[in-house]
C-alpha cells in the first residue's frame, strides 16, 4: 500500500490519544511518517538524522512518560539496528507500538542510487519482505501483519491495547519520500 495509507492511520491512532508520544525514524518511510503524523510530543531523526533509534527512544519515552501512548513509525532497514530491544521492553514493562513500513528494502539508499547512477546500477538495496511482527511476538512483544490499508486502523488499536511492546509490520510500496520545498510552485502554477 502507499505509505500514506499507513501515516494517516498513525496520525489517526494518535489523535485520539491527547497524552499521545509520536517517534519517527527510518528513511523514506519515515519521511511520509512524518509528514503526516503528529502528537504533542514528538521525536524524530530529522530529514537527515541516523535511523536506527525509534525502538530504543520509544522504550525510553514510555519509560518517562508510563500514562502516554507511544507510537513510533520505522522501516524495515531501521527495524534491524534495534529489534533485540523487544525483549528489553517486554521485561521491564515498557508497551509501544512501532508501525513499520515493510517495503523489503533498504529505500533511501536505492533512491540515491537510482538518481545518481540509474535504474540498472541500484545494488545492494534488497531485502526480504521478513515477518518483523513474529520476531516482536517471539521476543515478548505483540504482533501484527497488514496487507490491506482497509485493516490498518484494527491492527494499531489491536496492538496499543495489548500492552506490550507492539510490531505493526505493514507491506508499502517502496516509494521515494515526498521532496518539499519553501520554493516549490503547486500544480497549477499558482502560489
Amino acid at each position: 500500500m502507499h505509505p500514506v495509507a499507513v501515516a494517516r492511520a498513525v496520525g489517526r491512532a494518535l489523535a485520539k490519544r491527547p497524552d499521545s508520544v509520536f517517534i519517527g525514524d527510518g528513511g523514506e518511510f519515515g519521511q511520509w511518517a512524518m509528514a503526516c503524523a503528529s502528537a504533542p510530543v514528538r521525536m524524530t531523526n530529522g530529514p537527515g538524522g541516523g535511523i536506527g533509534g525509534s525502538i530504543p527512544y520509544a522504550i525510553a519515552a514510555r519509560l518517562a512518560r508510563p500514562q502516554s501512548t507511544v507510537l513510533a513509525t520505522l522501516g524495515d532497514g531501521s527495524f534491524g539496528f534495534h529489534f533485540a530491544e523487544y525483549e528489553t521492553a517486554a521485561r521491564h514493562g515498557a508497551p509501544f507500538v512501532a508501525v513499520l513500513g515493510n517495503d523489503a528494502r533498504w529505500n533511501a539508499e536505492r533512491q540515491i542510487q537510482v538518481r545518481a547512477y540509474g535504474e540498472a546500477r541500484a545494488v545492494g538495496c534488497d531485502l526480504l519482505p521478513a515477518r518483523y511482527d513474529l520476531a516482536a511476538a517471539a521476543l515478548g512483544g505483540h504482533g501484527e501483519h497488514v496487507m490491506r490499508a482497509e485493516d490498518l486502523d484494527a491492527a494499531i488499536e489491536r496492538a496499543v491495547a495489548s500492552g506490550k511492546p507492539a510490531c505493526v509490520n505493514v507491506a508499502i510500496e517502496p516509494l521515494a519520500a515526498p521532496a518539499l520545498s519553501r520554493n516549490a510552485v503547486p500544480p497549477g502554477g499558482a502560489h
